[in-house]
């Protein structure tokens, strides 16, 4: 069990959960830049929804834990897909950064990130709702940047999006 949690604590690069926020006063994650404006905004955040959903696809299919308790590979990619998701949203223009719908998505992340980890620890169970609600979390604040873009920049979802970015 221990090393289960060492070897998902080392794969989201050694940090803990409480660790994950955002220091005060900086917008972008660390070695990424802010998006300029809105409209690059939200194709940052599609490029994340599309890469966490096609990881969760890929750790859906597959099985949670192999023989021995030992993460599966495709659930530890999840996770750090999830990871570099928080980093994308993260990556908010400054204009955009007080935004409420920005700080609930970012802290609803946050504790979806912190609930995956969670899950895997305990066998697995609950960490495949987790990332439906990241992904969920995520198309939702893009929705809300392209409407205060006035629309522009980004393509619509093939998916309804039923996040909580608001």
């Amino acid at each position: 069990m221990r090393m289960r949690i060492l070897l998902v604590a080392a794969m989201l690069a050694g940090t803990a959960p409480g660790a994950w926020a955002q220091p005060a006063g900086q917008t972008a994650a660390p070695g990424a830049a802010a998006a300029p404006d809105l409209p690059s905004y939200a194709r940052v955040l599609e490029d994340a929804e599309t890469k966490l959903r096609q990881a969760e696809q890929a750790a859906s299919r597959a099985p949670a834990q192999h023989q021995g308790g030992a993460i599966s590979g495709s659930r530890i990619e999840l996770m750090q897909v999830m990871r570099s998701a928080q980093d994308s949203v993260q990556r908010v223009p400054t204009s955009f950064a007080g935004n409420e719908a920005y700080r609930n998505a970012d802290r609803e992340l946050r504790e979806a990130l912190s609930s995956i980890v969670t899950a895997q620890r305990g066998g697995g169970e609950g960490s495949m709702q987790a990332a439906e609600k990241a992904v969920q979390i995520i198309a939702g604040l893009r929705q809300q940047v392209m409407q205060a873009a006035g629309g522009t920049g980004a393509s619509a979802p093939a998916q309804p999006a039923s996040g909580s970015g608001r």
